[in-house]
């Protein structure tokens, strides 16, 4: 291309860009003041699009155009020394050939173009006053403009509705030459906000991750390399649904125990069933054709990931004899991958383009024996269940998931990992820290051929520090090798202005506790996990934040994410306020004292969601002291196993040791109106445990406080039974009902 070709088409671009050049804060003109007249005007740059540019395209250029106007106000910008600035985004040529008359240099330089661009490949390039901001594929044009952003101009994208941009002032850059490529193929961290709905697409692209969980990415941000219908995991059910063909061809289904069972929560599918894999072969090309056509009709970009995957909640396998002879020779994992290859082969066989998925979930974390391995197309997705959410990979707390990467990638092509980012239950959101570790654990899946994550991060309104993890994992999908040692301190510096020192001197003593006591914090957390940070430590952690409030005293925007960085400290101080100490003797409980635990948000239900309800129960003569809330189940719901029958059952589980530690059970209730019910004695773990009751221990108790930890305790419970399961012809509701839970000293 000439230069006069360049300057025509550069011409012709600028007017379709009129509306990024209005956000770019040109300069509507300069007085030269030696002489009293104005000088013509200079705009502080110009954006130029290809002649038919595409949506992503358009949309790198109104990024480029609004933020770098706020980047610079009303002053300067230079590359290599000139002004007048042109940024061509997108494929706007072949060769570069460049003008740099009017500068003094008549001449013009000619520059090839850069080559052919990966798919998510960008490249920045300057050649003299020109800046090329290119990349492949659909998003490698939008990450160009949101590195430049980024590195160069100093805008970072925290989150949904929290962004920073530096004050104006003049920018100068020398050349510019740099290009680059996300290491994982597909980078999604799953984010959901609770208090201001859906995550934003914009803010996943901007951070270049190339999937946003549920929420689509338009193809205006490049679309997604995301996954079709009928959802992203645990979809077994959501092929042949239990409910619709249960009857009809129960032979599909898990035989459990004598029973056919199957549903979302429920039950899995007979593997070795005839025909299944054909059956399911035909719905899976039928989600195909849907998701081109949902996709088409909503102008985004066709799924590329369709998922076969085990239902979620139970590990009720199969028991056929068929099921149990493929799986004494392959393992779960193996009679698993058999079932997804033959599912998928003949979609693969017309759809060449596509991948397929399916989780190492529990039962299905191991891999597979006897020869078998994932087709070249399936994904296998590696569940990280079993990890010390507070410490690193390579510790000999997260030992299994370790030697299972590097065990998996001789057994799929395309080896991705399912990760947990926060803790669950009704725990969720109390502190543990995991950023310390985060750097090394992609760094170790990066060298172990991990291509694709899932990263669970839920809870945005509760999360622990969940912006700097945010920070650190997105940073970590793109480039897993990069110098990370300054990137907590970078975020801290940026993000809490001054607050950062004294933040992350509170988040080291709370990383250094945890080395100290070798705390486990598990996925599923029990309060007892929680107990290496002590009181005093929680004091000290206040005095830092007292401290943070006050060095950005005036700065409300600073003092917000000072005040939440603290929430899930003070989540823990609340908890020990509101269950404080041991309770004075009491009649009816002990004659000595006891730490008293109400059932209510503290409780959690565990497999049957539909058959418990925490509600409040104040009956004139029941013996209800503590709290007016009881965990109520309703013994007839979803009980085909009869678990919520008599005998009942009071236990205690050490989760660490996976044993139960102390357990009870009752023929018959005590008698009618709530009656107090000991388990016995146990000494309780150094870290964590939980109380469950009924032989399907739905309501689980995961509260430990300090004192409690390594002690000895009787375990009682008080507790009512009501209906004609439990007293023959009481025409109340069958029904058990918990109110209270006491650990009394011996």
């Amino acid at each position: 291309m000439k230069a006069t070709e360049l300057a025509k088409m550069k011409r012709l671009a600028l007017a379709t860009c009129a509306a990024a050049l209005l956000a770019a804060g040109c300069h509507a003109g300069r007085m030269d003041t030696a002489r009293g007249d104005a000088r013509p005007p200079v705009p502080a740059f110009r954006i130029v699009l290809p002649d038919d540019p595409k949506p992503w395209e358009r949309t790198a250029a109104e990024e480029l155009g609004h933020y770098l106007g706020l980047c610079l106000g009303e002053n300067p910008l230079t590359v290599e020394g000139l002004d007048g600035v042109v940024f061509h985004v997108g494929d706007t040529g072949g060769s570069r050939s460049v003008a740099t008359a009017g500068h003094g240099d008549a001449a013009a330089r000619t520059e090839p173009g850069p080559p052919e661009l990966a798919d998510e490949e960008w490249i920045i390039k300057s050649f003299g006053r020109d800046v090329f901001l290119a990349g492949g594929g659909t998003r490698g044009t939008l990450y160009a403009v949101y590195h430049f952003l980024e590195d160069d101009c100093g805008v970072r994208w925290w989150g949904d509705n929290d962004e920073d941009v530096p004050a104006p002032k003049p920018l100068s850059f020398g050349v510019l030459d740099r290009r680059g490529k996300p290491f994982f193929e597909c980078r999604n961290i799953y984010r959901s906000y609770p208090s201001h709905g859906k995550p934003d697409p914009r803010t996943a692209v901007r951070n270049r991750l190339n999937d946003n969980g549920n929420s689509p990415i338009p193809l205006a941000f490049g679309g997604a390399f995301t996954y079709g219908p009928p959802a992203l995991a645990h979809t077994w059910d959501r092929y042949l649904p239990f409910s619709k063909y249960g009857k009809e061809h129960p032979e599909w289904y898990s035989l459990w125990e004598g029973e056919r069972i199957g549903g979302d929560h429920q039950g899995q599918l007979c593997l070795t069933c005839p025909g299944l894999a054909d059956e399911f072969s035909r719905r899976l090309e039928d989600y195909i054709a849907k998701g081109a056509a949902d996709a088409a009709a909503k102008g985004l970009a066709a799924p590329r990931i369709y998922d076969i995957s085990q239902n979620d909640g139970t590990m009720k396998f199969c028991q056929c004899e068929s099921c149990a002879a493929e799986r004494a020779k392959s393992g779960h994992t193996g009679l698993m991958l058999q079932f997804v290859n033959a599912a998928v082969e003949r979609a693969a066989r017309a759809h060449p383009d596509l991948l397929f998925s399916t989780l190492a979930y529990h039962l299905t974390e191991p891999v597979p024996s006897n020869g078998v391995v994932a087709a070249d197309n399936v994904i296998v997705r590696l569940c990280n269940t079993t990890q010390n959410m507070a410490t690193g990979i390579l510790d000999p707390d997260n030992k299994f998931m370790h030697d299972q990467v590097i065990a998996w990638k001789d057994y799929t092509k395309h080896l991705y990992v399912w990760e947990y980012a926060v803790t669950y239950h009704k725990l969720k959101g109390y502190p543990f820290p995991s950023e310390f570790s985060i750097p090394e654990k992609y760094r170790f899946y990066a060298e172990n051929g991990v291509k694709g994550f899932l990263i669970e991060h839920e809870y945005f309104d509760e999360s622990d520090m969940y912006e700097l993890k945010f920070y650190l994992e997105r940073k970590m999908l793109e480039d897993p090798f990069q110098k990370a040692d300054g990137l907590v301190e970078d975020f801290m510096g940026r993000y809490y202005g001054a607050a950062g020192g004294p933040i992350l001197e509170a988040r080291k003593l709370l990383d250094l506790r945890r080395r100290e006591k070798g705390a486990f914090i598990r996925w599923f957390p029990s309060m007892g996990e929680f107990s290496f940070f002590t009181d005093a430590d929680l004091a000290e952690v206040r005095r830092l934040f007292d401290k943070a409030e006050t060095a950005v005293r005036g700065d409300g925007k600073r003092l917000a994410r000072v005040r939440r960085a603290y929430l899930s400290f003070g989540r823990l101080a609340d908890f020990r306020a509101k269950f404080g100490g041991k309770h004075p003797p009491e009649a009816g409980v002990s004659d000595k004292p006891f730490f008293d635990i109400p059932t209510d948000d503290l409780s959690a239900e565990n497999h049957a969601p539909k058959a418990i309800d925490f509600v409040k129960d104040i009956e004139i003569g029941d013996p209800l002291s503590g709290g007016d809330f009881v965990a109520r189940i309703k013994a007839d719901a979803e009980d085909r196993e009869g678990h919520y029958r008599l005998p009942f059952e009071i236990g205690v589980y050490d989760p660490l040791a996976k044993e139960t530690i102390l357990s009870k059970r009752w023929e018959k209730p005590l008698g009618e109106g709530y009656r107090w019910y000991s388990a016995g004695r146990v000494k309780l773990p150094e870290q964590g445990f939980f109380a469950y009751f009924t032989r399907k221990w739905t309501v689980q108790v995961p509260v430990c406080l300090q004192g409690m930890n390594g002690k000895e305790f009787e375990v009682k419970a008080l507790v009512k039974f009501t209906g004609p399961m439990f007293f023959p012809g009481d025409t109340s509701p069958n029904e058990i009902r918990i109110a209270r839970l006491a650990y009394v000293e011996p």
